[in-house]
Parts: structure tokens; sequence; C-alpha cells
């Protein structure tokens, strides 16, 4: 993987965190889109959607309704005259109890609908959560190997949990409050024109003032919410880097650096947070100033128009208590929606971030798994013919230079040079994890770009340099690559890569659960159990990249045997810097700087004298050359 990594460390991709962010730049987002797209999961569940609107729709109405009652209860009193010391208006003791059981009643049904309103909006918000991670897991899982080769880690998984939690709870404490808002802003502006238009006016300017200042605190806030999610990544990647190379920490006592590298990260996310919570919150005490400010401006001027005898109803009937009264609880109703959601501001923006930010990946392009030629694996040779083969990770930077093999079927062939020669990068073609810059590579004569990659990986087995096992049992990972078989076929891959003689010793033997990253059997181990999950592929082409570096010396004896077994008949192609272990080869390829120098089997490439030779002495004879 040495290329690979040598285009990561060019990309920014290794290293400190300083380095491997600096020459990322944010994408542009479309809001509208964003929203757009934000809404169509949400209608993915219509009929929860309209039975939650239903629910609002009753919920506010009941939430409106208190308005008036209100209003029946201060007229059911009457009206005293302190002066003359008797009732201008007698009180209605019938319409009392009324009003009061009526409002007692409304108050428990708001209750009751407040609680199926949260508890509908809940349950909605985990079901779009769960289609929104299921897209993008899936979309993770067909993007191409260079698109993971080239993003950071740790930032996917960031878009997979922080942003799509966040949006969770946006739609959790949000979506009620915003169609709720809307239904009885509506409801009560109503009430207030009809009741006094005058006062109407003093509590629009209130209405106009808020969405002012939430407009110009937005204009700030948005920019910081979507560098907190961004910088939130950006820790989550140096965390999974720092873990999953744990061991390298402390075996380097990087742990200073590690510490000093992760407190800068932390503190640029720290900076961001803090002004963008402090904006975002700010946006609730200022609305609930400006909420109070106007409902002591309509109880003024409600109190001077009673005393002057102005400011009519829509109907001309003059203001009196009862109207006062029932205008300063609808004015309440009114402006709570608007300080609820500056209260929800921080969240809606963070939700908003986080939404563009895992569009922005399901925006990518897939990678394509279709093939236009027919090919049957079965009845494959696996002859291979690469032609002509240009190929760089990087513009300009050419790994591969005019590289032409032809493997004849059921040959064994080996690929030799120093680290970076582009031996690996040879098996990442004809894998099709990348695609070819120039030139074609030919199976059975057939060009791999018109087989799907379903078929051709199909056809073909890898046994890497660094074994990747999966928290599951030993018998599932090695049924990973062949989900049918028989535990008949499982013992015998087992066999034949010398697996048995430690599974066998544990406990739970093949149920043996691994744990992440396989850590709780030995990094040989781990390498037997992916050479079995190999055999059992029973592949028409092997590639095997340094497959036996990790193991022992008489365990790489036993893997030979059992290697030379599965390669018979197969077209197999090897990747080693152990020449011992590719002496019997049809022919070695000596690789140096992505250009073939040399070719032929062992006693060949001996008698050349050249680079190989030099390879052979220098591990044989321990010459310094």
């Amino acid at each position: 993987m040495a290329n690979q990594n040598q285009t990561r460390q060019v990309l920014g991709l290794k290293g400190g965190m300083q380095n491997r962010f600096s020459s990322q730049k944010e994408k542009p987002k479309n809001t509208k889109k964003s929203i757009k797209r934000l809404l169509s999961y949400i209608n993915s569940y219509k009929p929860l959607l309209i039975f939650i609107i239903f629910v609002v729709l009753i919920y506010s109405g009941l939430t409106i309704s208190t308005n008036l009652l209100v209003k029946q209860l201060v007229s059911s009193v009457g009206t005293y005259d302190i002066n003359q010391k008797l009732f201008t208006v007698e009180p209605n003791e019938k319409l009392f109890y009324q009003a009061i059981l009526s409002l007692s009643v409304t108050y428990i049904l708001i209750c009751v609908f407040r609680y199926i309103m949260t508890l509908s909006c809940s349950i909605l918000s985990v079901k779009v959560v769960r289609k929104m991670r299921n897209d993008l897991f899936d979309k993770i899982v067909h993007l191409p190997i260079s698109y993971l080769d080239s993003h950071s880690h740790g930032d996917l998984m960031s878009r997979m949990t922080n942003d799509v939690d966040n949006v969770a709870n946006a739609i959790t404490s949000s979506l009620s409050s915003l169609i709720s808002g809307v239904l009885t802003i509506i409801g009560c502006l109503v009430i207030m024109v009809i009741y006094s238009p005058l006062l109407t006016l003093i509590a629009l300017f209130i209405i106009g003032l808020t969405f002012l200042l939430s407009f110009l605190m937005g204009k700030f806030a948005r920019p910081l919410f979507k560098k907190q999610q961004k910088y939130l990544g950006e820790l989550n990647a140096q965390t999974e880097e720092m873990v999953t190379g744990f061991k390298t920490v402390k075996a380097y006592n990087y742990e200073p650096k590690a510490l000093d590298e992760f407190e800068k990260s932390s503190d640029n996310f720290t900076k961001v947070a803090i002004k963008a919570q402090i904006i975002g919150g700010s946006m609730g005490p200022v609305m609930n100033f400006i909420g109070n400010f106007g409902y002591f401006l309509v109880s003024l001027f409600g109190a001077l128009c009673i005393i002057n005898g102005v400011g009519n109803t829509i109907y001309g009937e003059p203001l009196t208590i009862s109207v006062v009264v029932m205008f300063l609880t609808t004015i309440r109703h009114f402006t709570r929606p608007i300080n609820e959601i500056a209260q929800l501001y921080s969240s809606l923006i963070s939700a908003l971030a986080g939404a563009e930010r895992v569009f922005v990946v399901l925006d990518e392009e897939e990678e394509s798994f279709e093939g236009k030629a027919k090919f049957d694996i079965e009845s494959m040779k696996g002859e291979i013919d690469f032609s002509h083969i240009e190929f760089s990770y990087i513009k300009d930077i050419k790994v591969l230079k005019d590289f032409n093999v032809f493997i004849k079927s059921g040959h064994k062939i080996a690929l030799v040079g120093k680290t970076g020669s582009g031996k690996t990068t040879i098996a990442n073609l004809l894998l099709r994890y990348y695609d070819v810059n120039k030139g074609d590579i030919k199976i059975d004569g057939i060009s791999i770009n018109d087989i799907s990659k379903k078929d051709l990986r199909s056809a073909i087995s890898i046994v890497l340099q660094d074994p990747i096992l999966f928290g599951d049992t030993i018998k599932n990972n090695i049924k990973y690559s062949n989900e049918k078989a028989t535990d008949a076929e499982i013992r015998k891959a087992l066999e034949l890569a010398n697996c048995t003689h430690f599974i066998d010793i544990l406990p739970d033997g093949w149920d043996t659960i691994l744990t992440e990253g396989a850590s709780n059997i030995s990094q040989g181990q781990r390498q037997l159990l992916t050479i079995a999950r190999a055999i059992l592929a029973n592949p028409k082409i092997l590639i095997l990249d340094e497959a036996t570096s990790s193991v022992d010396t008489r365990t790489e004896k036993h893997i030979q045997d059992a290697l030379v077994k599965l390669m018979e008949n197969r077209t197999s192609i090897i990747i080693a810097h152990r020449l011992s272990t590719i002496q019997d080869a049809d022919f070695i390829i000596v690789l140096d700087n992505g250009e073939v120098k040399e070719m032929g089997n062992h006693e060949e490439l001996l008698a050349l004298n050249g680079i190989y030779k030099g390879l052979y002495e220098t591990q044989f004879k321990g010459l310094n050359t």
C-alpha cells in the first residue's frame, strides 16, 4: 500500500491535524436545496406527518380558543364602578362557572395533545434519521476506494453520527413548534385584528423588530455553526487516528505531541462553538425581552384607550377591560411561537449545517458496477494481459509507466521491487479499485472495463499485508468470502491455512468473538485467518500482497505448502519482499520507479547480475549493496 500512503501524504491526509485538513476546502452549500431535501425525508412518512399536522391543528385551535374563554371569564364577573360603588354590568354566575369549566377542560386537552404531538414528532425523528443514516451508509459502501483514500474517516463518522443526530434533535424539538407556531400566529392575528386594530399595529411593530434582530443575528450565527460542525468532524478524525494507532503512539512516546495536537484542534472547536452558542443562545433572551416590552406597550395603550374611549373593535364597539385582558393573553400566544423558534434557532441552524454535510456525501458520484460484456466466472481461464498501462494517483506523478505483462492461465508470477515501485498499485488496478489513466487490462481477452465489478471481484481473492477482520465470530469472518459455504468447507479452508491448531484450543472454537481489530488474537493468527478466508472463496485469480509478512518462519513454511496446493490451476500474483517465498514462481517481475526493469524466473534473474541479484544477495548473504 506504499503508493497509496505516499499519495495520502501528498494530499495532506497523513501526519498532524494541521496538515491533514489545511488543504481541504468546504464546498459551497445550497441552503434552499438542503431544506427541500430535508423536507423530502420527512415527507417520506406522509401518514405520520399528516397525523402530526392533524394533532397540531387541534392543539393550536385549543390554544387559540383559550383567549376567547378568558374574555368570557372576565366578562362574566361584570363591571364595577368604584366611584359609584355599584356594578354597571352585573356578574353572571352561570357564565362564570361555564368559563371556568371550559378553561379547565381546554387546558387538560392541551396537555394531552401536546404529549401526543411530542411523542409523534419523536417517532418521526427516529424514522427520518434511520432513513438518512441508511442512505448515508449505502452511499459510503458504494463510493469508490479513491474517495475513502482521500477523505478523513473520522469526518465521515462524524457526518454519520453527530450531524444526523443534530437533524434528529431538530425534528423532535422544532417540527411541532414550527407548525403550531404558524397556525397560532395566524389565529391570534385574526382575533387581534377583530378586537383592536390599533393594538394590533403595536403588536406587529414588535414582531417586525423581532424578525429584524433574528435576521441580523442569524447572519452571523450561520457561518459559525457550519465551522462548528466542520471542526467537530476534525476532532473525531484525530481521535479515530489516535485510537487506531495507539500502540504506535505509545511506542514512540508520542503522547505529549498527540495531546498538544488534540488540544489545538479542540481549542479551534471550542472558540467557534462558544461564539456560535453566544449568538444562538442570546436569541432567546433577546426575543423574550422584546416580547415583554411588547406586552408592556399593549397594556399601556390598552389602558389609555379604555380611559379615553378610543380604539374601538372592528365592529365599532368600545374597548372593555375584558377585551384588553383577552388581547394581552392573545399577544402572549402570538409572540410565544416566535420566542420558541428563536430559542430553537441554534439547533435549527446546527441541524441544517449537519444536513448539508450529509448531503455533500450523498451527492458524491458512486462507483459504477455495470459491465457490458458477458463474463462467466465458472468457465474463465484466468489469463491476464496488462497492455501499456500508465497510472497516477496524483496528476503528473506517474506510479506506473508503460507497464506491459502477459500472465498465462495457471501461472504464478511475483512482483518485487523497492517500496513505492508500484507493486500494490497493480493489484489495485486489477481489482478496479482505481482505473488506469492509459492502456488496458484484459482477462481472457475481455477488458476489465467491460466486466461488471461484482463479477470481476468475485473471480479474484486478495490477501492484504495488513489483515482486516471484523467484530464477529471467527467462523463468520471466514464465511465473509462465501456465505453459502458449509461447515466442512470452512474446516478445510482453516486446515489449509494452518489455523486449526490455535482455533481448537480457544474456549469457543471458531465461535469465538473477535474484538475490535481482532486484538484478542496475535498478528500472525489474524493473517492466517485472512488466508483461510481467501481459500474459502475458491478464486480463479489469487493476489497475495505480502501475505506472509506477519508470520514466523515455521508458520510461513506451512502456509507456503498450503498455498502451493491452493495455487494449482489458478493464476496467482504474489507481491513480496521475502524472496524465499517466490523462488518457485513461473516468472518474477522486478519493478523500479513504476517500470519493468527485469523479468524472468529465479535462475534467469540471478544470471542477469542486476537488481534482483542485488536484492537476493542482501537478503541471503548479508551483503551491503
